[in-house]
Parts: C-alpha cells; structure tokens; sequence
C-alpha cells in the first residue's frame, strides 16, 4: 500500500515537471501584459516549460509567440474603411462608444484563429490575461473546453460583455447585452476553469459573480522582479535628472498620466498645498497633454534600470488612483527602498503597512494631504521596505503559487 501511495506521488512529480503552459496576452508589455510575462519568466526558472502568445511582442525571449499581427492589421484597415462609408459593425459601434464615454470597450470576437497554433493546442493549462479582440471566444472554448483553463482578472473584462471595468459598464446597451450573452455561453461550455484575483477586495466584490461562478478561484498577487528593480543613491539619481538634491518629490506612474481615474490632477492639488515647491516626476504618456505646474514629465519608460533611476529620486511613491486590481509599480517602488503613499484602492490593504506606507482613509484631496503629511512625519528604512516586498511578492514565490493552482486543477481534471 505505501508503495502504491509513494507511485502516486512519483506521477504527480512528474506531471508537474512536464506540465506544459501557455500564457495568452494581447502584448508581453505594458499592465497586463506586463504581468503576464513575468509570470511566465518565473514559472521557466523553476523548470516549468512555461511559455506566451501574443499578438505585439517587445521582449526577445524566444519563449514567446507572436501571432496574428497581420490578421489584425488587415481586419483594421477594412474596419476603418467601412467606417469612411458610415458602414456601421459591431467594432466601429464599439470604438464610438469608447470615445463617448472616455472608456475602452473591446469585443470577445477576432479574426485570428488561436485555435491553430500549435503550443495552444499542445499545452496542459492555458492561462489567460488580457485578451480583448485576440480571442475568439465561441471557437477558442469550445475548441479547448476539455483543457485547464485560467484566467487572472487584471481587470472586470472577463465579465462583462464590451467593459473592461466595471464603473463604466453600459447595462442597458444593446452590444453589452449581446456579448455578455456570448461570452458566458461561451465560458460556461469549460469544464475546468481557474479563476485568479490579484486582490482580496475584487475577491470580496467579484467571486460570486455568474460568469465564473462553478471555477475553481485563488487569490494570488502581482510579483516583483526584485532583481532588476534596486536602489541608487537618490544624490546621483536627482543629479541625472536634473533634480535639485534639497527638493520634496514624489513620484506617479500611469500609462496615460492623464487618465482622471489614476489621479494626477489629485496628487498635483495635494502637493502643492504640503509645499508648493515640491515636485512630481510623472512617468508615462500624457495623451491629454494636460499641464501641472508642479510635474515634471519623464514619459515611458520600459527599462527597469533606468525605471529604478528615477524611483530612486523620489522620496515617496504615491498612487492616488480611483482604481487598480493590484497595482504593479508600487512594488517596483518598494524594491527601490521608497514608503508608498495610496488611496484604499484594491490591492493597497495586502500592500500597505505601516512600515511601508500610508494607506489614505478615502479618494479625496484631504485625504492625500493627511496620508502624505503622515508619512512625511514617519520614519521609514527603505532597507527593510526592500526586504519585506522581496519576502512578500517575490518571482519565485507567486510562480509557485499558480504552479499549486494549476496543479489543483489539473488533478481535478
């Protein structure tokens, strides 16, 4: 009998070890996308034949996939066409709405076919991130309905019919309604799904929901590759920016800074009434091309050397934003030794402690001013904030933990 149990777990050994995921991504960069790759970096360095298809590539890794970019661009350019001919499809309606209400909607259909692509077709678990106008939903379920599928909610897409987040659902609209239907005919056809939530308060707000109600869910946070993000001596970092080493400055990312819902226009307000001569240094694009007077704008930036460079200048991280799942750059800031200031926005209840930060008590200017004023009069040890967030997020932890997930999953199977 105990040579039975000790073949048992002999197997389950080596299922794990040849245990062969795909990762599913519009990108390898930016939010989810981001997120994604990292997973997939991890989940190699501890021998798992992890891998990512994508339909834009940044990174080199041979382990990731390109797919489907000419599909899209073809599929665009008759879209935009039929749009000059006020010839009205789903996709031209959905991308008016989104200009409508300052939002992105995207469809659970697309022209490419993942169904054909051989390391989809060849993988134990398919994990999916963000996905909108990539997967075909109706096709790719009911192709791989019998396989371990897992989603990580980087944000509400999975659902809701067109919204990628919640607040800025259209309940009543007639594209939200036919594809809600779509994609829950679609999701309920999975015999095996995942669910992964990146914080307890979207576990709270979004575990019963209906269209993932019979997965299996965890909750599993955002890592940091502490390895890449480090501190630098904040005299040299502010003399490479042209920083004065006397000034209070604060640092903001967001990949549209001036997107109202991450809170620049907040952060700009507070600041100036704690010390009108302090700075923010603002990474990422300002597609409003909007203008604060206490900003300075550092652009994108994609490199975690020189993203530890400017972190490294600042005196404190704050992220004044309305909502996140589990935002990835405060971690990037603790890796570089910095306190983080936050609304309470999901995320932020696992992240903040008192020996990393001020966790803020509501969205509001005085908030921030309070939550900012409170840290200014506490004091941190960017060190042990460093040591914390390695030991809490750290690649190899949070890759073992959707490894057990999968593995969970995969026995259930």
């Amino acid at each position: 009998m105990g040579v039975n149990l000790l073949d048992a777990q002999t197997k389950q050994t080596i299922k794990l070890f040849t245990m062969k995921v795909v990762h599913i991504s519009m990108a390898d960069f930016n939010g989810a996308g981001l997120c994604a790759y990292r997973i997939c970096k991890a989940q190699r360095q501890l021998g798992i034949d992890s891998r990512m298809v994508v339909l834009r590539k940044r990174h080199n890794d041979d382990f990731i996939t390109e797919y489907g970019g000419h599909t899209y661009f073809i599929h665009s350019v008759l879209h935009k066409t039929k749009k000059i001919f006020h010839f009205n499809d789903d996709l031209n309606t959905c991308r008016r709405l989104g200009k409508e209400h300052q939002a992105v909607y995207t469809l659970p259909v697309s022209p490419i076919d993942l169904t054909k692509v051989q390391i989809i077709r060849d993988a134990d678990v398919i994990h999916l991130h963000w996905t909108g106008g990539f997967v075909d939903y109706f096709t790719f379920f009911m192709t791989f309905k019998d396989k371990v599928i897992v989603n990580t909610l980087h944000d509400e897409n999975i659902l809701y019919g067109i919204a990628n987040i919640e607040q800025q659902r259209l309940a009543g609209n007639e594209l939200e309604r036919k594809y809600y239907q779509l994609k829950l005919d679609s999701t309920r056809m999975v015999k095996h799904m995942g669910a992964v939530f990146l914080s307890k308060m979207n576990y709270r707000l979004y575990a019963d929901h209906e269209m993932i109600r019979m997965a299996q869910k965890r909750i599993i946070y955002n890592l940091v590759e502490n390895d890449l993000f480090q501190p630098k001596n904040r005299t040299e970092a502010r003399k490479r920016l042209n920083v004065e080493d006397n000034k209070l400055v604060f640092a903001f990312c967001a990949c549209n800074i001036n997107e109202p819902r991450k809170g620049l226009h907040e952060l700009s307000a507070a600041v100036n009434q704690i010390n009108p001569d302090a700075v923010i240094l603002a990474i990422g694009k300002n597609r409003g091309e909007l203008l604060w007077n206490n900003v300075i704008e550092m652009g994108r930036i994609n490199d975690p050397e020189e993203m530890s460079w400017v972190l490294s200048a600042a005196n404190y991280f704050c992220l004044p934003s309305f909502k996140e799942n589990f935002a990835q750059v405060p971690l990037e800031a603790m890796a570089c030794g910095l306190p983080v200031v936050a609304f309470p926005c999901s995320g932020t209840e696992e992240l903040i402690t008192p020996e990393n930060g001020v966790r803020c008590t509501d969205f509001t200017v005085d908030s921030l001013v309070d939550g900012i004023e409170k840290a200014m009069q506490t004091s941190f040890d960017g060190l042990e904030i460093r040591k914390d967030v390695v030991v809490r997020f750290s690649p190899e932890k949070i890759a073992q933990q959707y490894i057990d997930f999968y593995q969970q999953l995969l026995t259930e199977a």
